[in-house]
């Protein structure tokens, strides 16, 4: 099944979906070639035949009766979702019709560039779309479900329209000159150990052939305090009232905020197994990282003392060295000057769809 393909079994339930109702509706598929559902033969077979499954139960559905128009765009280089979806958002300023829908097609990091391009627009101009993720990369945390079948699905409904809340994360340089940030992130932010995995997985798998990298990565992730410093942090959380929830002072391995609970990151690893959307992981000796960690990767870590899950809608971070964070498994690099580093839920700003 090659991209284009693929393209016209999306762009077909598209011309079938009774979702959008009777209005015309404009269909961009942000899709990277390069994605783990795309190049693994394995994966690929599998994805040709859910989609030829979805198409034989569309057939039976009536064709819009309004114009579908569908387009694809296939990355070639990073940054490419956010000049498609930018070029996008220019095209909607011009015109307030047809309705759009911008499904992404390719890993976290495809759907977190076009989703932070929206982020930048008011609030009047992004309500004009809505986003489908589809889970074509390897670890597809931030995917409206695991499975292609599942997402496709919304299509064909019943599904209703929902909006969905992003995380800003905003260090204390961004606005000021050689300052970066803030940042985006649509499913988890995080800082410290789990950070440095994600930078050790985005560089490795460049090097390494096939899954063989996540073997380097482990052996990595054991010296992690060895590499980056974890004494001296200062954490404070507040609810959405303003009211304080949290304050920690002491040795921090990881912080990871979700936009809500019931979250995974690194291929599906359930580090907010509950409703609360904050775990705070204490810095620990090697023996009790190596007690902590099947429970940590697999949900199982409420009760444990290093660890502190709890609910708040803002966390500012104080430190004095430098540290990793990441945000849906893009890393970037803080100093000492980017703290305090603010991690802020706002309010729903992404419109989605969900099973009605």
């Amino acid at each position: 099944m090659s991209i284009e393909q693929f393209a016209q079994g999306v762009a077909f339930l598209a011309s079938r979906s009774p979702v959008f109702g009777e209005k015309p509706l404009s269909v961009t598929l942000i899709a990277n070639p390069r994605a783990g559902g795309f190049t693994r033969p394995f994966v690929f077979s599998r994805h040709l035949g859910e989609l030829k499954l979805l198409a034989r139960r569309a057939a039976d559905l009536p064709v819009r009766g309004a114009p579908t128009e569908f387009r694809l765009h296939a990355t070639a280089y990073p940054r490419h979702a956010a000049e498609v979806t930018r070029a996008l958002a220019e095209e909607a300023r011009a015109a307030a019709q047809p309705q759009r829908l911008v499904v992404t097609a390719g890993g976290d990091g495809t759907t977190l560039e076009a989703l932070s391009t929206l982020m930048d627009l008011s609030e009047a101009e992004r309500s004009r779309f809505v986003v489908l993720r589809l889970p074509m990369g390897t670890g597809n945390d931030g995917a409206d479900s695991r499975e292609l079948l599942s997402a496709l699905e919304l299509l064909l409904g019943p599904s209703r329209f929902d909006r969905q809340p992003a995380l800003r994360v905003t260090p204390a340089s961004a606005g000021k000159p050689g300052g970066r940030g803030p940042w985006w992130s649509f499913n988890i932010a995080s800082l410290g150990a789990d950070a440095f995995v994600s930078d050790m997985t985005n560089r490795l798998k460049l090097t390494f052939p096939g899954d063989s990298y996540k073997l380097w990565v482990e052996l990595a992730t054991v010296f992690y305090d060895a590499l980056w410093p974890t004494r001296g942090f200062e954490v404070r959380a507040w609810d959405a009232k303003g009211r304080e929830v949290k304050s920690f002072r002491g040795d921090l391995l990881l912080l990871a905020m979700g936009v809500s609970g019931r979250r995974t990151y690194g291929s599906n690893k359930p580090i907010l197994p509950d409703d609360d959307d904050i775990c705070l992981v204490r810095q620990m000796p090697l023996l009790r990282k190596l007690v902590v960690k099947g429970p940590l990767t697999s949900g199982r870590h409420r009760g444990y003392p290093e660890v502190d899950l709890f609910s708040a809608s803002k966390v500012q971070i104080g430190f004095r060295h430098r540290a990793l964070v990441q945000m849906d498994g893009e890393a970037e690099r803080l100093e000492a000057e980017d703290f305090p580093v603010v991690f802020e839920r706002t309010e729903p700003a992404i419109r989605v769809l969900r099973r009605a």
